[in-house]
């Protein structure tokens, strides 16, 4: 059976845990359908009493593993759970979007064709608040294009849902813990110059971009990260 490993980055997360909660009972029994065995690794970051109620719960699940740490950036959570991973495939799962099965498993039956690296096309719902409520203003698929080892080593488009073997993470290495926004663009970036990166051609989920978190705004330091990764 198809196996993949899932690592999800928590801190402070209480507002999105009881629909992630929720999404990944959905996604487990569309898994079990499919024929999909997969592992969530949960990193959570200095957890709150709130978020260790509903992670405990979780942790019931035979395919849900609770791993507590002290607050870390979340590219050392992603490394951490890229090392916890049991499975051949590794990809991420942040609380505030949802993810289709049936894209992950066209993407291992992709790396069974030698792909490294997996991308796919993505519904994108931005946010806005308004009157103290999250509203929605924008929805579309975006469909990245198709590889080019020149244009993906300049620009990121792997988007927020590739997947990839963790024997091409060992190859060209972990996650750089220093940077903050932009480690999944450098990463990518290395993996353009030596890797075998394909697009599935299924939608992979739902990306939510809202004010406040990490990828929700428009914040000078993904400015100068990217940078930093030109200037390499």
């Amino acid at each position: 059976m198809p196996h993949i490993s899932i690592t999800s980055s928590l801190y402070q997360t209480e507002q999105f845990l009881p629909e992630w909660k929720q999404r990944l009972f959905t996604f487990n029994k569309q898994a079990n359908k499919i024929g999909l065995d997969f592992e969530i690794n949960a990193i959570a970051n200095e957890p709150s009493e709130a978020e260790l109620e509903i992670l405990n719960d979780l942790a019931k699940e035979s395919w849900f593993k609770l791993h507590i740490v002290p607050r870390e950036s979340i590219y050392a959570s992603w490394n951490r759970g890229v090392g916890l991973a049991t499975a051949p495939v590794c990809t991420f799962w942040n609380v505030d979007d949802n993810r289709n099965p049936e894209a992950i498993l066209d993407g291992l039956k992709l790396t069974e064709t030698d792909a490294d690296v997996v991308y796919f096309p993505f519904t994108y719902k931005r946010y806005l608040p308004i009157l103290g409520y999250d509203v929605l203003v924008k929805k579309v698929v975006f469909t990245p294009p198709l590889f080019d080892p020149v244009q993906f080593s300049k620009e990121m488009h792997c988007g927020p849902f590739f997947l990839f073997t963790k024997d091409f993470y060992q190859k060209i290495g972990p996650f750089n813990e220093s940077f903050r926004i932009a480690g999944d663009f450098d990463w990518c970036v290395r993996a353009a110059k030596e890797g075998n990166i394909m697009r599935s051609e299924i939608v992979a989920g739902v990306f939510e971009k809202r004010p406040g978190t990490l990828s929700g705004g428009r914040n000078p330091l993904q400015a100068e990260e990217n940078a930093r990764i030109m200037k390499k």
